[in-house]
């Protein structure tokens, strides 16, 4: 404020010569106060509109940007009010009557309406709900000028009194139906209009056309867009500790201006308190700061992810008393039955129990900004989105709560684009420190056919992309689930006294084909969970390939060899830990299968007897087993990996559902890995080089310089 202010006198410095008598030459000092409040503003809907399209709305930048500019904001509008009253002659009379008006509109007038529409209603329960006619919308309506003539009157703006009115209207059906008649015709035509005068009331001529000069205007408007950075970034830097980095984002951030600053510079020149020169340079320095800010923040700041807590949350690497947090996305009503068995099958327990977020993937066709909507919090539409009734959403996951005391859900509504809404489900994740992310397969696959989804048409599914998109970009592990009819765990016939409870259970059999790699790691620990349940039997048959189908090591160069010997012996330890701690598990059987070729796995497949309700397989992402060459080749989705895509497109396989797994990012932890363990690069004509580590140990000093070496390696 003291820089606007400070502004303000340098571009007027030559008009305070005027008579002390004439009012306006008195209103016209009090320009710089007009100038400082209007630049300390910062507008709350179109900072969350660039929050949204640069994707920083639920980092902590965005989030600190956004608590501010609603405190701002409240600050903004109680020193319009106090500078309106200020310029003009009657201060003491307008700030008294201004309290007394608002105090009489919150604690008299607000209950007053309150208890008349909910007495209304009630005389009106018959028709299953009230529904209000034009008639109290006119009444409403008269009610706006009338509390601005109010306001008006007592020496404030007029708009106080229509905000206030805005403000005391409780929550309802009257309240929506007002919303739905007017906010077309405000937003569509009067705000538009406000624009058109603010823009008609702009003379650039004024500014360059004589004093100050062009040059003073530009160091102006460059010393106003600075002015709100510097002071955001020292207050936070110095004071909140944040990075220079953020500090100078939340800066930029705040500099945002929007419809309040408009008001309060409208204000001050119809007051006279402000030039038309005056006028003219702040319009002109709002309209640089606001166009400014997106694209300089979407080129240079990207938000720094710790990723370092991602570390060990996987489902592999999850302890048996830690709570498993999924986090779901659902497209459409068939997901939700989906989910609801599949989370029941996840063996909730006491010592482990599952707490899940589930979103709601809703398309954002209009301008609005994107956002996620928290449905416990805010009642939002009752009507059909995506053809998904938000009722039917809600009362599914309740009725799963009440029925397992182990589960928690957190149901959340993501508006979005469908190109961009990976971002806010992958930032959703980070901050809900997810271990897995759930996506339903794009076609609704059954026993007889495949449907499409909702918003798929032939040969193209948006929702395809957005599956494809989480798995590239999530740093936790991620799961595909292809749904042909799960079913429930729930009691389908009542218990007869004296009946043994477990002959009334649903019985289920998961089939998991282990393959190798980080992925077959984390489907194998999800499968193993499953089958703790009691009411659950898991069979895994791990292929190996034999001698005949095995590795042409001859045409393999050296960093292939590792990299196959060290999965290999990745493999074959996860595997007798895992033989090792079910051994005593009389529901799960281990089975291995030495195959030739791809044409063999298939055959195994096949021939399955057992009925099944889930194949569990992983990916195979950076998988060298030769098994899958020739099932990689034939792959109609390649985000479901070889053996899924294999089991998800073959027609004698329609009987069970899929669930494929891709493990999360660990490239972090392999980074510290391999500086601690040394890394092997390969370079030009076929020559390695392995750097390894500094060696501590004082013993094996005589034999291993301190500092490390290179041993340079030849491949033959």
């Amino acid at each position: 404020m003291p820089i606007g202010y400070a502004l303000h006198s340098m571009l007027n410095m030559n008009e305070y010569g005027f008579d002390d008598d004439d009012i306006y030459s008195k209103r016209i000092r009090y320009g710089p106060l007009f100038w400082g409040v209007a630049l300390a503003t910062t507008n709350f809907p179109d900072l969350a509109w660039i929050l949204s399209d640069i994707k920083l709305l639920h980092v902590e930048v965005g989030r600190v940007a956004l608590s501010s500019a609603i405190i701002t904001d409240l600050l903004s509008w109680l020193l319009l009010v106090l500078s309106t009253a200020i310029a003009g002659e009657t201060t003491t009379f307008t700030l008294v009557y201004s309290i007394i008006f608002v105090g009489f509109c919150l604690l008299v007038l607000r209950p007053l309406l309150a208890w008349l529409i909910s007495r209304d209603e009630r005389e009106d329960q018959s028709g299953g709900g009230r529904s209000y006619d034009e008639l109290h919308l006119y009444y409403l309506l008269a009610a706006v000028p009338f509390f601005g003539f109010i306001t008006d009157s007592i020496g404030c703006q007029s708009m106080l009194g229509a905000f206030m009115l805005g403000v005391i209207m409780p929550k309802g059906v009257l309240k929506k139906t007002l919303m739905e008649k007017v906010e077309d015709f405000v937003c569509g035509l009067m705000m538009p209009l406000f624009f058109l005068i603010i823009g008609l009331r702009t003379n650039i001529h004024t500014l360059f056309g004589g004093d100050p000069g062009f040059a003073t205007i530009v160091v102006i408007i460059f010393l106003a867009f600075g002015a709100k950075v510097l002071s955001t970034f020292l207050a936070a830097v110095f004071l909140n500790n944040m990075s220079s980095r953020d500090g100078l984002a939340l800066g930029f951030l705040m500099n945002t201006k929007g419809l309040v600053s408009l008001i309060i510079i409208n204000t001050a020149r119809d007051l006279k308190a402000l030039t038309n020169q005056s006028f003219s340079a702040m319009i002109l320095a709002f309209w640089v700061m606001t166009t400014a800010v997106n694209p300089i923040l979407s080129k240079t700041y990207k938000p720094i992810k710790n990723l370092s807590k991602y570390k060990r949350i996987t489902i592999d690497g999850l302890k048996e008393d830690s709570e498993f947090r999924i986090l779901t996305c659902i497209h459409n009503p068939r997901n939700i039955s989906s989910f609801v068995n599949l989370l029941e099958a996840s063996n909730p327990t006491k010592q482990s129990p599952i707490c899940t977020i589930a979103v709601h993937l809703v398309e954002n066709t209009g301008r609005a900004s994107a956002m996620l909507i928290l449905n416990d919090a805010c009642k939002i539409s009752e009507e059909e989105i995506n053809g998904l009734p938000p009722i039917h959403f809600m009362n599914s996951f309740e009725k799963l709560e009440a029925r397992n005391k182990a589960i928690t859900v957190q149901q959340l509504s993501a508006v979005s684009s469908y190109s961009t809404v990976h971002k806010d489900i992958c930032s959703l994740a980070e901050d809900k420190k997810v271990s897995l992310i759930v996506v339903p397969f794009h076609k609704q696959s059954t026993n007889a056919e495949t449907i499409l989804a909702p918003g798929e048409k032939k040969g193209y599914s948006p929702f395809r992309d957005v599956n494809r998109n989480v798995m590239n970009n999530a740093q936790c592990s991620v799961a595909i689930f292809v749904d042909r009819g799960l079913s429930s765990l729930v009691h389908k016939h009542p218990v007869v006294d004296g009946e043994d409870d477990d002959k009334h259970r649903v019985q289920r059999h998961y089939y998991m084909f282990f393959i190798g790699g980080p992925d077959d790691h984390e489907a194998l620990a999800y499968a193993w969970r499953m089958s703790k349940d009691p009411r659950a039997s898991l069979s895994v048959i791990r292929f190996v390939p034999s001698e005949l189908g095995g590795v042409d090591h001859n045409h393999q160069n050296l960093h292939d060899k590792i990299s196959i010997d060290n999965q290999k012996d990745a493999d074959d330890e996860f595997i007798k830990q895992f033989k090792f701690e079910s051994r005593n598990s009389p529901n799960i059987q281990f089975l291995e299968k030495v195959v030739d070729k791809s044409d063999d796995v298939m055959k195994v497949i096949g021939n399955l007897e057992d009925k099944c309700d889930i194949f569990f397989v992983g990916r195979g992402r950076g998988t060298l087993s030769p098994l899958m060459k020739v099932l990689s080749d034939w792959m109609e989705f390649p985000e479901l990996g070889p053996l899924g895509d294999f089991l998800v497109s073959s027609s004698f396989i329609h009987y069970a559902s899929v669930l494929i797994i891709q493990q999360g990012d660990t490239s972090i932890e392999d980074e510290e890995e391999a500086c601690d363990q040394g890394q092997l690069k390969e370079h030009a004509a076929g020559r390695m080089t392995l750097s390894v580590p500094e060696v501590e140990t004082p013993e094996f000093a005589p034999f291993v310089h301190r500092r490390g070496r290179s041993m340079r390696i030849h491949d033959q």
